[in-house]
């Protein structure tokens, strides 16, 4: 029941503050860095909403993988334990940045594969979504590896308070805004729940 539990860190109710302190912290280091970072963060949440509408709305999934949706919550955690461990070592010695940044990629890997799965999603979904924001996270690092990133102690801080702060608040993802919003564009009667293929698998199960 704990994996179940930590499983939550991974949403939005903790996920969105951390890419917002992340911003702050590039924003007052290196505006290129920010932009650079608005435009991962933009990309990676469409790519996992894209995946949520069009199963939800249409149906849509790759049965061949056993996958119906990739999982924010392993994606969240991925992309922002990452960048986040990289940035924090990076202020205290540059030469640690990238054995942060394969830290993050342990610790997400873990996080996915026994907190994600199976509680929020099937492995595979968890894998998948953990995939894309190791990719995201790594490339972000990359494009920024040149620039002079120096963020204040205070504000790292602040920032990591403020994190906190929002760990100990009610737990609250976006599945119902993206069920409505799936339901509306594809004009169907309901959001898709579960795929075809585990729905049967499930009913041979209890026969």
């Amino acid at each position: 029941m704990m994996r179940a539990e930590l499983a939550q860190y991974g949403g939005i109710t903790v996920m969105i503050p951390a890419a917002i302190i992340i911003a702050v912290w590039l924003r007052y280091s290196n505006p290129w860095a920010l932009r650079t970072w608005v435009v991962t963060v933009g990309l990676t949440y469409s790519i996992v909403a894209l995946s949520k509408l069009l199963f939800k709305g249409w149906g849509v999934a790759f049965q061949h993988m056993d996958i119906a949706v990739l999982s924010g919550h392993a994606m969240n955690t991925c992309l922002m334990l990452i960048v986040g461990l990289s940035l924090i070592a990076r202020q205290f010695n540059p030469a640690l940045r990238w054995p942060a940044a394969l830290t993050g990629v342990l610790l997400g890997g873990v996080f996915s594969a026994y907190c994600v799965a199976p509680y929020i999603h099937p492995l595979n979904e968890a894998l998948a979504g953990a995939v894309l924001g190791m990719v995201a996270a790594l490339g972000f690092l990359w494009r920024i590896e040149s620039e002079q990133v120096k963020v204040p102690p205070a504000f790292i801080g602040a920032g990591l308070v403020a994190l906190l702060a929002c760990a100990l608040m009610p737990k609250y993802n976006a599945e119902l805004l993206l069920n409505r919003v799936a339901v509306s564009l594809s004009g169907a009667e309901q959001a898709h729940q579960e795929p075809f293929w585990r729905l049967g698998a499930a009913h041979r199960k209890t026969e």
